[in-house]
C-alpha cells in the first residue's frame, strides 16, 4: 500500500470515526464534522502501486511523516496489562473510552468458503448479490495484486460441511475451504466494551504503552485473522526504528555512530521495501528476525536514536526504488550473491563483495624476527633510552627519568620512578621489595614477563623500568587505532573523547600477531588495532595488529559444531547417513549444495537448508569427517553469522572506525546504489 498518516490510515480502515474523550465505557455520539463519503455499494479498488518517484533533490525530507504497522504477536487472547490506563476503542460508527487492563479474545466463530477471487469489481459485485438474494451472509477480502475474493459465512452454530452442503445446492460448485471466522470482543476493567473483525485501540496519552513483552508507542489495531487474534502496533516509521536499530545493532557492541547510522538507513529501506507485504493480515511487517527485530522503547539508545535522526527519510535506492536491503551480523570476509543462497530474493545490487573498504595503510619498513614480550619492552626502552640521550641500562635510565639516583633492584628502580612506597596498596607484608613492586605492577595490568636466566637480568630490568615509567605516568601505551585520511597516516586512541595524532610514517613500526612481534612494513585495512607508545608527547613506537577484513573483530568470525552421523542424519531426515560433504560453493566460498550419502543412496540439498537443519551460524564451511569406533561424526568448521548477503554488521562497524562514512558503507556492501530522500513511493 502506498504509505499515508496517522489519520488516512484510520479513515481508509474504518470509515469515519470520531475520537472524543469520556469517561466510563459507553459509546460517544460523532460531533458535527464534515459528513463522511457514502459508504460504496459496489467492490472498492484497490489502489496501484505507484510507478517509481522521480530522483528527489538531496535537500528534501519526509513530509509528511509516514507509519507503519508492526505485527507485536499472534494469540487467542491479548492483554495490554496496565490498570487504569485509558484509550478510545473505535470500531466503524462507534468509539469508546475503555480503561485497562485491556484483553482482547476471539468470540463468534464461523465457519467461510472463498467462491472467487477477482479483477474486476463488477465481477465481484455480481457475485456478492446473488449470494444475498440465496440468503448466505458475505463479505469481500482483499487479497492482494489488485484481486478481491468473495467469501461466504455460515449461520450461528453451522458447521463448515454444513455450509458448503447448502451453498452446493443452491448453485455455488467453486469452493475453497478458509480458516474459521470470528470476531474479537475487547474488555476493559467495567467489562465488554466493543467486538468486530478489527479494532483501533488509541491510548490517550502520549506515553509508551507497556505490551506485556514490550513497551511501544504509536495505536494498536486488534484483528481477527485464520481462528487468531493479532495485536498490530500502528506507528510513526522513524519512531519504530528507534526500537530497530539498536535491537538489531547494538549501540555498546557497535559504539561508532556511522555504523549505526547505516543500519538505520538499511532498516528504515527494508521496512518501506517491504510496506504492504502482509496487506491481506492487516500489516506490513513483523517484530521478529523473520523482519525485522523490534525491540520498542526500552532498547532505544541515545547513540541509535542519533543515527535515525540524522538519517530521517534517507533510503537506499536501486533505479529510483527502494532495495530489499538484507543485512546479516558477519560475513566472514566476503559476502555472497543473493541470486546464489536465496534465488527468490535475487536482485542486481545483492552481489557478493570482499568486507572492506577502499585503501590500505602502510607503515615501517625492515622485516625482522618475532619475538616476544619481554623483547618488546625492552624494544620500547632502547627507544625511550634514545629520546633522553641516556645508555639503555636498567639503573641510568631510571635515574634519568625520575631525577633522582637508582639503588640495584625493582626496588630500587621503583625509588628513583618515585613509585616505591607498594605496601600501603599491598597486603603481603612478608614479602620481599622486589617481590612488592612486581605484584604491584600486576594489580594496576602492567605485567612483566617472568624473569629469565641471569644472562637475561639486564634486559628484564631494563622491561621493568619501561613497566614503571607507565606506573608513574611517564611512558604511555595508548590504545586505538591507525587511519588513513587524506593520504594521512592517523593514530586515534580509543575511547569516547579519541585522540588524534598525526603519524610521520617514520615511527618504528612492529607488526603484533597474539602476543609476538616483529619489526616489519605493515600493510593493514584502515582502522586496525594500533598501540603507540609515548613519553613526553613524542612518539616511541607504533605497533599495528593488521586486519584485512573489516568484520574481523566480530566474535561470530568462526566458530564449530560437530555432529554425530545418526544426529546429523536424524536432522537432515537422512537414514544412514555415512558421508555429507559440499558440492558446490558460491564466489564467497558458502556451499550452495551439499551431498548426502545414505542408506538410500546418494541426494543432494541446497547449503541454506542444510545450515537450517542443522542449527549452523553460516553456509561459510568446511566439513572434516571422523572415523572413531563410536561411528562416524561431522565436524563444521565455519566462518560467519547469517545468510550472508548484503550489508554486514561487524564489517560497517569496522568500517566506520576506520573512518567511512555511512553512505560509503552501504555502497560498499549494495552494488550500483544511491542513498537519497525518499517521497513516499513504494517498490
Amino acid at each position: 500500500m502506498a504509505a499515508a498518516s496517522r489519520t488516512e490510515w484510520v479513515q481508509r480502515a474504518f470509515g469515519v470515526c470520531a475520537f472524543l474523550a469520556v469517561v466510563g465505557c459507553r459509546p460517544v455520539a460523532p460531533p458535527a464534522l464534515a459528513p463522511a463519503p457514502p459508504r460504496p455499494t459496489t467492490v472498492p479498488t484497490t489502489v496501484p502501486t505507484p510507478s517509481p518517484p522521480p530522483a528527489p533533490p538531496a535537500t528534501a525530507t519526509l513530509q509528511p511523516r509516514h507509519v507503519i504497522r508492526v505485527l507485536l504477536a499472534t494469540a487467542g487472547d491479548i492483554t495490554l496489562p496496565e490498570p487504569g490506563r485509558r484509550y478510545r476503542l473505535d470500531a466503524v460508527g462507534s468509539s469508546t473510552v475503555v480503561r485497562g487492563p485491556i484483553v482482547a479474545r476471539l468470540v463468534r466463530r464461523s465457519a467461510a468458503v472463498q467462491l472467487g477471487a477477482f479483477e474486476d469489481q463488477r465481477n465481484a459485485a455480481a457475485l456478492l448479490d446473488r449470494l444475498r438474494a440465496a440468503g448466505f451472509g458475505c463479505e469481500l477480502e482483499p487479497k492482494g495484486g489488485g484481486r478481491v475474493a468473495v467469501v461466504a459465512t455460515s449461520r450461528p452454530s453451522e458447521t463448515e460441511s454444513e455450509l458448503a452442503s447448502r451453498l452446493l445446492a443452491a448453485g455455488f460448485r467453486e469452493q475453497v475451504p478458509l480458516p474459521l471466522r470470528g470476531e474479537a470482543e475487547v474488555s476493559g476493567e467495567e467489562g465488554p466494551c466493543g467486538r468486530g473483525k478489527e479494532l483501533l485501540l488509541r491510548p490517550l496519552d502520549d506515553r509508551p504503552v507497556d505490551t506485556g513483552t514490550i513497551t511501544v508507542r504509536g495505536d494498536f489495531v486488534v484483528r481477527v485473522e485464520n481462528g487468531s487474534v493479532l495485536l498490530i502496533n500502528v506507528l510513526d516509521l522513524e519512531d519504530y526504528l528507534r526500537g530497530v536499530v539498536p535491537a538489531e545493532m547494538g549501540p555498546r557492541a557497535f559504539p561508532a555512530l556511522e555504523a549505526l547510522k547505516a543500519q538505520a538507513v538499511a532498516a528504515r529501506t527494508y521496512a518501506v521495501a517491504h510496506l504492504g507485504d502482509h496487506e491481506d493480515q492487516g500489516y506490513d511487517i513483523c517484530g521478529t528476525t523473520a523482519c525485522q527485530v523490534y525491540g520498542g522503547t526500552r532498547v532505544e539508545h541515545p547513540l541509535s536514536d542519533q543515527a535515525v535522526h540524522e538519517t530521517e527519510g534517507l533510503l537506499v535506492t536501486y533505479a529510483g526504488r527502494p532495495i530489499d536491503a538484507m543485512y546479516h551480523s558477519t560475513c566472514g570476509g566476503q559476502t555472497e550473491d543473493a541470486a546464489v543462497l536465496l534465488p527468490e530474493r535475487a536482485a542486481p545490487y545483492l552481489l557478493g563483495v570482499p568486507c572492506r573498504g577502499e585503501g590500505w595503510i602502510s607503515a615501517g619498513e625492515a622485516e625482522g624476527d618475532w619475538f616476544g614480550p619481554l623483547d618488546r619492552l625492552v624494544l620500547v626502552g632502547q627507544r625511550l633510552a634514545a629520546q633522553r640521550d641516556v645508555a639503555p641500562r636498567a639503573r641510568e635510565l631510571a635515574a634519568k627519568l625520575g631525577g633522582r639516583p637508582a639503588r640495584e633492584g625493582l626496588n630500587g628502580l621503583a625509588e628513583a620512578l618515585g613509585v616505591q612506597d607498594t605496601k600501603r596498596l599491598l597486603h603481603a607484608p612478608d614479602q620481599d621489595a622486589d617481590s612488592h613492586v612486581d605484584e604491584l605492577l600486576q594489580v594496576f595490568k602492567l605485567p612483566l614477563p617472568p624473569r629469565g636466566p641471569s644472562q637475561e637480568r639486564s634486559r628484564w630490568e631494563l622491561a621493568a623500568v619501561v613497566r614503571l615509567a607507565q606506573l608513574g605516568g611517564v611512558v604511555d601505551e595508548l590504545p586505538g587505532r591507525v587511519l588513513l585520511r587524506n593520504g594521512r597516516l592517523l593514530f586515534v586512541g580509543d575511547g569516547p573523547s579519541p585522540e588524534e595524532r598525526e603519524l610521520s610514517g617514520d615511527e618504528l613500526t612492529l607488526e603484533r600477531r597474539g602476543e609476538t612481534w616483529r619489526l616489519a612494513r605493515v600493510r593493514a585495512l584502515p582502522g586496525s588495532p594500533a598501540t603507540l607508545w609515548c613519553a613526553g608527547g613524542t612518539s616511541l613506537l607504533l605497533e599495528v595488529s593488521p586486519l584485512v577484513e573489516a568484520d574481523a573483530r566480530s566474535q561470530w568470525n568462526w566458530w564449530v559444531r560437530e555432529f554425530t552421523a545418526e544426529d546429523a542424519g536424524r536432522r537432515l531426515g537422512i537414514a544412514g547417513l555415512r558421508d555429507l560433504s559440499v558440492a558446490r560453493r558460491g564466489s564467497s566460498g558458502r556451499a550452495v549444495a551439499v551431498t548426502l550419502t545414505g542408506d538410500a543412496g546418494r541426494s543432494e540439498v541446497g547449503g541454506f537448508a542444510c545450515r537450517m537443519a542443522l542449527g549452523l551460524p553460516d553456509t561459510l564451511f568446511v566439513v572434516v569427517r571422523r572415523d572413531t569406533p563410536a561411528g562416524n561424526s561431522f565436524r563444521f568448521l565455519g566462518r560467519g553469522w547469517g545468510h550472508g548477503i548484503g550489508l554486514c554488521q561487524n564489517g560497517a562497524y569496522g568500517m566506520a572506525l576506520a573512518g567511512a562514512a555511512f553512505d560509503e558503507i552501504l555502497k560498499t556492501y549494495y552494488t550500483g546504489v544511491e542513498v537519497e530522500p525518499w517521497q513516499g513511493g513504494m517498490r
